[in-house]
């Protein structure tokens, strides 16, 4: 039985599938971080012990083809040099495009779209025919409105705020002390520049858990939404058709936090006719959208 190897290579971990031609998921293999422009040897480790579960789980000549949506390869400019490296190493088909570039095959193949990515950061992305349109994904100094690292940033500049107002019991401040642990607004602030992007990034799920009943969270959540909101409006606003457009969500901020994606739903529904779906699980199931014809 024929098949193909999906794989959804992130900043955090590596996520393999193989398909079957009749739509048959015959395995699944997981291994650590695969971003290339991060860690460009570790990323081939991780691709290569995936491959390699699979192929040992299935029959090597029947592969078709490895589809791998790399995080950072599109930047690092190595997707052609990742691809030469595996074809190599395995003798079968290899195409590596980026993990964005994965999550919109798997959200609407080929047909016009708009994929919305919130997770540490946040881009938007939209394909209409041969056109491909992108907003946002400008990095956390820059950018990434409604993403994880923002909300945070958002919530500790709540806090200065309240401390500049001298509320040093402020709701924020309150919440930041209580949920993450810290003894003084002095020692969060502290820590938030000596932490990576990444670890300021995961207090937004702790924060989220413990701030549902906190207006000041509420208040920061409206306003990364409708940040997020206007970047979708102007993305919707660039395609020629009137038809109603999908929209894909994916990402760890818009999957666990209901609050956000309520309010980006709620301000772009005000506008545009569309229709939203969520993409869960690994976008390595992408695989089974993509035309192997073109890749020929």
């Amino acid at each position: 039985m024929q098949y193909r190897i999906g794989i959804d290579s992130g900043g955090t971990h590596v996520e393999a599938e193989a398909w079957a031609e009749d739509g048959t998921l015959l395995g699944t293999a997981s291994a650590g971080p695969g971003n290339s422009l991060l860690n460009y040897e570790q990323t081939l480790v991780n691709l290569e012990t995936v491959i390699e579960t699979l192929l040992n789980q299935n029959k090597v000549h029947e592969c078709q083809l490895i589809l791998a949506g790399v995080a950072g390869s599109q930047s690092a400019n190595n997707q052609t040099v990742i691809e030469a490296y595996l074809l190599n190493r395995f003798s079968i088909s290899v195409k590596i495009i980026s993990d964005a570039d994965l999550a919109m095959l798997k959200g609407f193949g080929y047909n016009p779209g708009i994929l919305v990515i919130a997770g540490t950061g946040s881009i938007v992305l939209g394909q209409e025919g041969s056109k491909r349109y992108r907003i946002g994904g400008w990095g956390h100094l820059l950018g990434d409105e409604g993403g994880a690292y923002d909300i945070v940033k958002h919530c500790y500049q709540q806090m200065t705020q309240e401390l500049n107002q001298q509320l040093e019991a402020g709701p924020m401040t309150t919440l930041i002390l209580r949920a993450l642990n810290y003894g003084s607004p002095t020692e969060a602030i502290s820590d938030f520049y000596q932490m990576s992007r990444q670890q300021i990034a995961a207090q937004a799920r702790i924060l989220a858990e413990q701030g549902q009943n906190n207006e000041q969270f509420k208040s920061v959540i409206e306003v990364c939404a409708n940040q997020l909101a206007q970047q979708i409006q102007l993305m919707r606003e660039r395609f020629l058709t009137d038809k109603p457009i999908k929209i894909a969500l994916t990402g760890s901020v818009l999957t666990h936090n209901q609050l956000l994606k309520h309010h980006v739903e709620e301000q772009v529904v005000q506008k545009s006719t569309v229709q939203f779906v969520t993409l869960e699980g690994s976008n390595a199931a992408g695989v089974k959208n993509f035309i192997l014809e073109d890749f020929k």
